[in-house]
């Protein structure tokens, strides 16, 4: 009786190991940090996600300073305008703040700490369309590197912090080929599907500040044709 109480203890501890260890592993996988590439399956889509993930400062000497809110709003078809990974530092207004949701780029996370969080930026205050709009993008890998500094990049925060406000935005340069239907300059039509003027975005931002002294006069809209002429059959590229 007393050998098979044992042996019933030893099968016991046995099954406690084995259950303790698929934990073990379950916990581990849930925290294992999402690749560079996310969980993308196609190489285009992983090589976007790669240059969404970059980790590296903006230097002074990479900013290409001809790229500015006015620049980015320019008609016509823009998508061989620029190359991805310029640095660019502009100066905008934030109209919006939102989390960006569960994506290939964070593994499909539930988690709002893995999402990016977009700043919807616009040339001037008054300016509500959708359609004037340029997207920059607080990445999960920025919000760490500001927090070893003690910055709160959450999209609370962010948004409690910089909505409704003039800000100077640093980061790189980065054409958003999922975005390009949506997008004024390079969509095959306009309508209500547009969400942005372009599909260029600062993706991801290395800096933000605060601008309390900018007035509207210096981030005037550019003349536009109609919405109808933004259709891509009826513009020419760009590209310098």
């Amino acid at each position: 009786m007393r050998r098979q109480l044992l042996l019933l203890l030893g099968c016991l501890g046995c099954l406690c190991f084995l259950l303790g260890g698929a934990g073990l592993a379950l916990a581990q996988e849930e925290t294992s940090p999402c690749p560079p590439a996310g969980d993308a399956t196609k190489p285009k889509l992983k090589h976007l996600n790669e240059q969404r993930a970059r980790e590296d400062d903006v230097a002074d000497d990479d900013i290409d300073d001809t790229i500015t809110m006015e620049s980015l709003s320019e008609p016509g078809d823009d998508r061989l305008r620029w190359q991805d990974g310029q640095g660019v530092e502009i100066v905008a207004y934030v109209i919006e703040v939102r989390d960006g949701g569960a994506a290939s780029s964070n593994c499909h996370s539930p988690k709002s700490a893995d999402h990016d969080t977009i700043l919807e930026l616009v040339p001037t205050s008054n300016a509500m369309d959708r359609a004037h709009r340029v997207h920059a993008i607080v990445t999960p890998q920025w919000r760490q590197i500001v927090a070893a500094d003690r910055v709160d990049w959450s999209t609370g925060a962010l948004r409690a912090h910089f909505l409704r406000r003039w800000v100077t935005v640093r980061g790189w340069l980065l054409f958003n080929s999922e975005a390009a239907a949506k997008s004024l300059h390079t969509a095959a039509m306009a309508g209500p599907d547009i969400t942005r003027v372009t599909a260029w975005e600062i993706h991801p931002v290395t800096s933000l500040e605060l601008q309390e002294d900018v007035l509207d006069q210096q981030a005037e809209l550019p003349d536009r044709p109609a919405p109808a002429d933004y259709a891509r059959s009826n513009t020419i590229s760009s590209a310098p």
